[in-house]
């Protein structure tokens, strides 16, 4: 649903503001992987994670990279010990992607690290603060998968 009453530019100023300590805070998680990988190797370990398996198309198209690049960056991983490539089993020219127990380690460092950090501020904060939070970022990751859909369309 939604909601054209408000003053979308006030919103998004008022939002972009609030998101800034959170991003901060997420970020400065993903600063202790940073020396080792970029933030779109990150972003493709993460993709990968998330599926356990993916081709380098469907790989390509969830991180927003033309397939040359995708595979650029792909070269760069399995340089650095963290995906495995193997051909696919029904159709040979597909290359399918893994993360080595290397990436796996990588990722589990980060997402302690936010759990950490995550927590230090979460204690902060009320229960209600907490409960409001929750509630407010379920709604945005709910409407937040309607945006590739949003940009496609005409307005």
């Amino acid at each position: 649903m939604r909601h054209r009453d408000r003053h979308p530019a006030d919103v998004v100023a008022s939002v972009e503001a609030a998101l800034e300590p959170l991003l901060l805070v997420w970020g400065r998680a993903a600063e202790q992987v940073h020396p080792r990988v970029s933030a779109p190797q990150l972003r493709a370990l993460l993709t990968i994670a998330r599926h356990g398996v993916i081709n380098l198309r469907r790989l390509g198209e969830e991180i927003g990279a033309i397939a040359s690049s995708t595979s650029r960056l792909c070269d760069r991983l399995q340089a650095a010990g963290l995906i495995t490539r193997h051909s696919g089993t029904a159709d040979r020219r597909e290359v399918l992607l893994r993360l080595t127990p290397e990436a796996r380690r990588l990722l589990a460092e980060l997402e302690e690290a936010r759990r950490v950090d995550l927590g230090t501020v979460l204690g902060r904060m009320t229960p209600e603060g907490q409960r409001a939070l929750l509630c407010g970022l379920r709604e945005f990751g709910a409407a937040a998968g309607v945006v590739g859909s949003l940009r496609e369309k005409p307005a």
